[in-house]
């Protein structure tokens, strides 16, 4: 009887097992027929440590290596070994670690030097493929550069101000949903009746709560970057005797008119200026025509088959 309970036992255990591993090599995608599994998922959270990610994240961060992996592995992309240990040395001489140190930080990430030197070199490869495949193709003209400088001018503002009126209206603490809402609807009142500069200043006498009520909501003249962001914002993109919309803050609703914009200055479209946004601007193109090629020309040339 002992040794039938021993088998049974037995059966059990090899019955998870064989469940467990049923799971855990579980295949969730295919890369040109090249299964991925459940235990790669695992594995590559492993690595991300405290770092949040959900499973479908993980997985498009796998597809994406291997596909890159497969398209330098075409072109003969390799990393050369003199190049992975200039780099390591860079790295580690840029922040002045020792070799003490260095181990314990390969260590406290779970690598070896070995698989250390391995993953620099699957990073210079996919670098070296990147430049090849998108870098070269992406350009900004000079026309395109002026167009987002006249386009973004405010952005450049260097001097002058805008002169600001203020109706406000406090939100009370602890106010509920309602209240706020309701709040809302009266500021959105008193900006349709504040058509006119007198008109505005009357309702700002009113029903304004601050201190500059009396002289008809009047705030003062502000440069660029002198007011709360949210409010800076605003003022800055209204013409002069425009009234905005009904603007939230932590502490209630401001509808604000801008009476004048005083000596404007803007900083020139030089030599500096240029370079600072072509810079701006082939990055973000540099951005969309990586994404633009990991999901259209390279998948296309790779059958990926998710399971999930």
């Amino acid at each position: 009887m002992r040794g039938v309970r021993g088998a049974a036992l037995a059966l059990v255990v090899v019955g998870v097992v064989a469940a467990r591993g049923e799971v855990v090599n579980r295949i969730v995608a295919t890369i040109d027929g090249e299964p991925i599994t459940a235990f790669e998922l695992a594995g590559y959270r492993a690595q991300l440590g405290d770092r949040p990610a959900t499973d479908q994240q993980i997985l498009e961060a796998i597809i994406t290596e291997r596909l890159l992996e497969k398209e330098a592995a075409a072109r003969g992309i390799k990393a050369a070994p003199g190049d992975v240990e200039a780099y390591i040395k860079e790295i580690r001489e840029r922040g002045k670690v020792d070799d003490e140190a260095f181990a314990a930080a390969l260590a406290q990430q779970g690598l070896t030097p070995e698989t250390y030197r391995e993953r620099v070199a699957k990073e210079l490869v996919k670098s070296q493929l990147l430049a090849r495949e998108i870098r070269g193709r992406v350009s900004v003209t000079d026309e395109e550069v002026e167009r987002y400088y006249e386009a973004h001018r405010e952005e450049y503002r260097t001097g002058g101000g805008v002169t600001v009126r203020d109706i406000f209206l406090a939100i009370p603490p602890g106010a509920d949903e309602a209240e706020i809402e309701r709040l809302r609807a009266r500021a959105l009142e008193l900006r349709e009746q504040a058509r006119s500069r007198r008109a505005f200043t009357r309702l700002a006498a009113e029903h304004s709560q601050l201190p500059g009520r009396q002289d008809g909501g009047l705030l003062g003249t502000f440069k660029k970057g002198e007011m709360a962001d949210e409010l800076d914002r605003v003022v800055f993109s209204l013409e002069p005797g425009e009234v905005s919309e009904p603007v939230q803050t932590a502490d209630g609703f401001h509808v604000l008119r801008v009476d004048e914009v005083v000596d404007a200055e803007y900083r020139p479209l030089d030599d500096e200026l240029r370079e600072e946004i072509r810079e701006k601007l082939y990055g973000e193109a540099l951005e969309q025509r990586y994404q633009d090629w990991l999901k259209r020309d390279l998948r296309e040339r790779h059958q990926v088959e998710v399971l999930q």
